[in-house]
């Protein structure tokens, strides 16, 4: 096996809550850029570990992965560490590894994504990167820094588009993990973007039946059957509403936090009543001027990120469509949902339209029936990860797992995110003990 070169250095900037903490240390790794070429050379990973605080009962390493994709994780796991995000049992007993997953944060391919998020037609640059940041690739990743560090087995905590590589790694390196939380999941079994993206419908139906009453839903069916026979509904205030306008109304319900839509609902069912939308729209101008504060640095990361997305998905992709399939998909997504099937079609079909490069494709994996203990935590009003991709993650498994329902909460990714103290708890237990959470929960 080659051995892997790794660099340790103190952190002394980055982590600005904890500067002087002797238990972070910053780390690069060069780990093989085709695992099936390995004369293809070597690329740079950055990555973080923070040693456990109690030596004498460490328990071992825990991977962290935040999803995306394009997410970094170096910088978010080290924010979590310094606001004390973690249980101090969770910090007492791990080392806590994080690795900007390649295309993100301080790895390989970054400078690719970043001339790619500064054009707006970048398909030719997604095109090139997606074989190399690949999901397969960074599971194997993962797996190669293990050994490097000469750890038997890892404990792995994702989130969102990192249960994917959760799910991967427990499939192809049973033997090398203890334990999986998948937060928030995205199930592995999908073969394209689109077929991925159907149950989305079903999430958003789901927050808007949470938010607002019967009476308030039939009204804004109205208004969308209005369009939908005449193509522009027209406000009695003047103001003219096509389809794509109408969506964006419907994303406001389905997309804002709870303290934003607390103060967007009045203006939005005043407009319902009276179909005066002056008020709402500036209610909604009001809401965007307070959230557009972000660093130029975030809006980077963002930019990156959503580069990034299409170039792994359509990598990724195992039954990939042909782009006459993609586009005529429309009718698909409003089966799912006479109101939502546009919003959704419109986000997500151009994903892979079009995409002639090489891809790196998934295994096709249907069911995963070995002992590694598996904690599944979905979110009923998730809009992102929809509560049916944690069903259908939950039938893969047939062994060892353990499925979490959050009711009553809009929200995404919950573990340790102040949103739900019992999931915290449960997490925490987990992470300490897989085999005692699944068996007596």
């Amino acid at each position: 096996m080659d051995k892997i070169v790794v660099f340790l250095l103190l952190i002394l900037t980055g982590c600005a809550a904890t500067p002087k903490d002797k238990d972070f240390e910053e780390m690069i790794f060069y780990v093989p850029k085709d695992y099936n070429n390995m004369s293809s050379g070597k690329i740079k990973l950055n990555a973080m570990i923070h040693r456990a605080k109690d030596k004498k009962n460490r328990i071992g390493l825990l991977v962290l992965n935040f999803g995306g994709p394009g997410g970094e994780a170096v910088e978010s796991a080290s924010q979590m560490i310094s606001e004390k995000s973690f249980p101090q049992s969770i910090i007492d007993r791990f080392d806590i590894l994080a690795i900007d997953p390649r295309g993100t944060g301080k790895s390989e391919f970054i400078s690719d994504l970043t001339r790619c998020s500064f054009n707006s037609e970048c398909d030719s640059e997604k095109e090139s990167v997606g074989f190399n940041i690949s999901t397969m690739k960074f599971t194997q990743d993962i797996d190669y820094i293990r050994k490097s560090l000469n750890e038997d087995k890892i404990t792995f905590l994702g989130y969102s588009y990192g249960t994917k590589i959760g799910q991967l790694y427990s499939f192809l390196y049973p033997q090398n993990i203890r334990g999986v939380v998948l937060d928030s999941p995205t199930s592995i079994e999908h073969g394209n973007a689109i077929e991925e993206s159907m149950t989305i419908p079903f999430a958003y139906e789901r927050i808007m039946y949470h938010r607002l009453s019967k009476s308030e839903i039939e009204l804004i069916k109205n208004i969308n059957n209005k369009i939908k026979e005449h193509e522009i509904y027209t406000t009695k205030d003047g103001y003219k509403i096509d389809q794509d306008n109408f969506n964006k109304l419907l994303e406001t319900i389905i997309s804002t936090n709870d303290d934003d839509w607390s103060n967007i609902k009045p203006s939005l069912i005043s407009f319902l009543k009276t179909e005066i939308f002056y008020d709402y729209i500036v209610k909604i101008q009001e809401i965007e001027s307070s959230n557009s504060n972000d660093s130029s640095d975030s809006s980077l990361a963002a930019a990156i990120a959503s580069a990034s997305i299409g170039s792994i998905n359509c990598s990724d992709e195992n039954k990939p469509l042909l782009d006459s399939e993609i586009e005529d998909s429309l009718s698909l997504f409003e089966r799912k949902s006479s109101l939502f099937g546009s919003l959704a079609y419109n986000a997500y079909y151009s994903m892979c339209l079009r995409w002639k490069a090489k891809r790196d494709p998934l295994p096709y994996i249907s069911k995963v029936n070995n002992r590694v203990p598996i904690l599944i935590i979905g979110g009923k009003l998730d809009s992102l990860t929809p509560y049916e991709e944690a069903i259908k993650v939950d039938k893969m498994y047939l062994g060892n797992k353990k499925l979490v329902t959050v009711n009553n909460i809009v929200s995404h990714s919950f573990s340790f995110s102040y949103t739900d103290a019992y999931v915290d708890y449960i997490t925490e237990k987990y992470l300490l003990n897989p085999n005692y959470i699944i068996d007596n929960t």
